[in-house]
């Protein structure tokens, strides 16, 4: 089944994957939005925000650019795959989950290091800003980003492809988890119980929390999916382990609030 969808893939025409990629960014864009509204709306008794921020007329263009820009990153995986500098596989389930988390790892890594990067005082004003300008997030928000972002991020995910031959299922694994994640991280609710977030198998995981907290405390929590290279690097944030347990206090919660109005002033 898996190799019949690639084959499918492989037989389209430039011209068919153009449309086909941006056709399949838009729908991801627009799940995305619905994921993230109905998350408010399920689980607003575990609010991480007093409320969502605004959406304004630069998150509609700036999310409208990353869109297409994915779009146009896709069609450059597309055709460095027919050119045969990447190579997508077929292998058994065991190792396409193996591929999966390898993946993950991967670009988990290069997440972080990239976003540290994206913080440093000269980058951070020219390139990130306007994303943490979303302390209180909105539906918007995962795709809020500077274009040099979202093409750093295509870079990471074509270069780690181009280094690492991959199962193919496990790249549409990949790519269905980081929306998922991402949607999450900003949805501004912390949908899972906080009785399981202590638990061994999602201690590690870089949950809503955990993301809501750096669009607080922007020096740290800087990874994505995991917990891990925030805490060898010692840039957890020290009141992580609080939230967890008992979320955001309500100090925080007026915090977010206030630097969201301030923001929404600014724009």
């Amino acid at each position: 089944m898996g190799q019949g969808l690639f084959d499918w893939f492989y037989a389209r025409s430039l011209s068919e994957w153009i449309l086909f990629s941006l056709l399949g960014n838009v729908a991801v864009f627009g799940l995305s939005v619905y994921l993230c509204g109905w998350l408010w709306r399920r689980f607003q008794s575990r609010a991480l925000v007093r409320s969502p921020r605004p959406i304004s007329g630069r998150d509609v263009l700036l999310s409208v650019c990353c869109v297409l820009l994915n779009s146009a990153v896709s069609v450059v995986g597309f055709l460095l795959w027919k050119a045969g500098a990447i190579r997508l596989t077929h292998p058994s389930a065991l190792r396409t989950a193996a591929d999966v988390l390898l993946f993950l790892s991967a670009m988990d890594f290069g997440m972080y290091v990239f976003h540290r990067i994206a913080h440093l005082p000269p980058l951070f004003a020219r390139l990130h800003a306007p994303h943490h300008e979303h302390v209180s997030t909105n539906s918007l928000s995962l795709f809020v980003l500077h274009p040099a972002e979202v093409l750093g991020f295509g870079a990471l995910l074509i270069g780690v492809m181009l280094v690492v031959p991959l199962s193919g299922l496990a790249v549409l694994v990949y790519l269905f988890l980081n929306v998922l994640w991402g949607t999450l991280g900003h949805a501004g609710v912390e949908p899972l119980p906080r009785s399981w977030l202590g638990s061994p198998l999602l201690s590690g995981l870089g949950t809503s929390t955990f993301h809501a907290q750096h669009h607080l405390h922007p020096n740290h929590n800087f990874g994505f999916y995991s917990v891990w290279w925030d805490k060898l690097f010692g840039t957890i944030d020290v009141g992580y382990a609080d939230w967890l347990r008992h979320g955001p206090p309500g100090a925080a919660l007026d915090a977010v609030a206030a630097s969201s109005a301030l923001g929404n002033r600014a724009t």
